[in-house]
């Protein structure tokens, strides 16, 4: 804009010296249109801008690493002369609580209808936003500009890299019967908790007909039974951005994460009912994991909530154990990018341990040793190498 604003001066100078030193008419007539331009430039740029209309729309889902269009549409309601329109659109990942900010430049030309797009590579995992408050137009001269205030937020789930992985157990964990939780969204087979009556309809098992009840209201009433909460497989993942005073590159989240929803996945399709949680500021946050809905549930779970700033090995034992998790699991799948052994082989005197740990540049290694098993995944090819796995 500056470039334009010295441009055009210096024009008019030049104007007003030639005007001078010949002291002729058309000098002079070049001045007086020279300086009505720019009004004249002002006023269509303020009726052409009250007549647009600027949208976004942004594919709801990719996977990291893609690559995804950001698409606006400008539509005008008159053919008035508009110059440039630049948007300031920022890019917000909630999970990592990081912004990328870009400028877009619109040269609309004389359509009613038209859309531009803007390529965005899709670098890390986590709920992007993508928001603009302002529109900032400019003459057709470029000699001035105009904000105006628009609301554009959209928002897109970047899923995890998907990893295709063939589970090998070395024993079946198996979803406990009974117990002393019970699920409030989901009927199960455990006859000790009865949680609610309907009407009977054919299909229904003949041991669940509450005959005493039937019998005074004469017609088949069947009592729904209670599906226990409290499985006995938890994968438990770990998120940070520092661990001891040290960087965590977010390569490394973005593999914990396709870990633990591709283990997730593949645990969902041996049938083996399982629990996906973390230790968030010192809570441990859960969800079961028994269909492909509460499976969806969880990776949305996994995106949209924020990476601590540092984490402590400690406090996620400390956490285990004051929940009293180590009476409801027998089976812990831990996935982390750092952890403390001293810690790790506490907690593998409780449970069933084995930690998936995620490192730089030494490929996939497995090592058993002090009754816990460690698999350590390379960042950098774990999408091509890792296919196999043994729990």
């Amino acid at each position: 804009m500056w470039k334009h604003r010295i441009w055009y001066s210096a024009v008019c100078i030049t104007a007003l010296i030639a005007y001078i030193v010949a002291d002729r008419r058309e000098p002079l007539v070049l001045l007086c249109v020279l300086a009505c331009l720019p009004i004249l430039g002002v006023l269509l740029e303020l009726a052409a801008i009250r007549g647009i209309e600027v949208t976004c729309q942004v594919q709801g889902t990719c996977r990291a690493g893609q690559e995804i269009g950001v698409r606006f549409f400008l539509r005008r309601k008159s053919s008035l002369p508009l110059g440039s329109v630049r948007m300031q659109v920022v890019f917000e990942n909630v999970l990592y609580g990081n912004q990328q900010e870009a400028n877009v430049w619109l040269q609309p030309d004389e359509q009613r209808e038209m859309n531009f797009v803007y390529p965005l590579e899709a670098a890390d995992c986590g709920n992007m936003k993508t928001c603009v408050s302002s529109l900032v137009c400019q003459d057709i001269f470029g000699l001035f500009v105009f904000r105006r205030p628009v609301n554009i937020q959209e928002e897109t789930l970047i899923y995890p890299p998907e990893i295709r992985l063939n589970m090998d157990l070395l024993q079946r964990p198996e979803t406990k019967s009974f117990g002393e939780m019970y699920d409030q969204q989901k009927k199960g087979q455990d006859i000790s908790e009865v949680s609610g009556l309907r009407d009977y309809v054919p299909g229904d098992s003949m041991n669940s007909i509450h005959w005493k009840l039937s019998g005074k209201l004469d017609q088949l009433i069947v009592r729904e039974f209670g599906k226990p909460s409290n499985y006995n497989t938890l994968i438990l993942y770990e998120m940070m951005k520092r661990y001891g005073g040290k960087e965590i590159p977010n390569a490394y989240n973005n593999a914990v994460l396709a870990l633990t929803v591709s283990l997730s996945l593949s645990m969902l399709e041996l049938n083996l009912e399982h629990n996906v949680g973390r230790i968030f500021h010192r809570e441990f946050q859960m969800v079961p994991v028994y269909s492909m809905d509460t499976y969806e549930q969880m990776q949305m779970n996994l995106l949209c909530m924020p990476v601590v700033e540092e984490a402590n090995g400690v406090d996620t034992v400390y956490s285990f154990f004051r929940g009293n998790l180590r009476n409801e699991y027998t089976k812990l799948i831990y996935i982390t990018s750092c952890f403390e052994e001293n810690t790790v082989r506490q907690l593998s005197r409780e449970v069933d341990l084995t930690v998936i740990q995620v490192v730089q540049g030494t490929g996939t290694n497995y090592m058993s040793s002090a009754g816990y098993s460690v698999i350590s995944v390379d960042a950098d090819t774990y999408q091509e190498m890792m296919q196999n796995i043994t729990i």
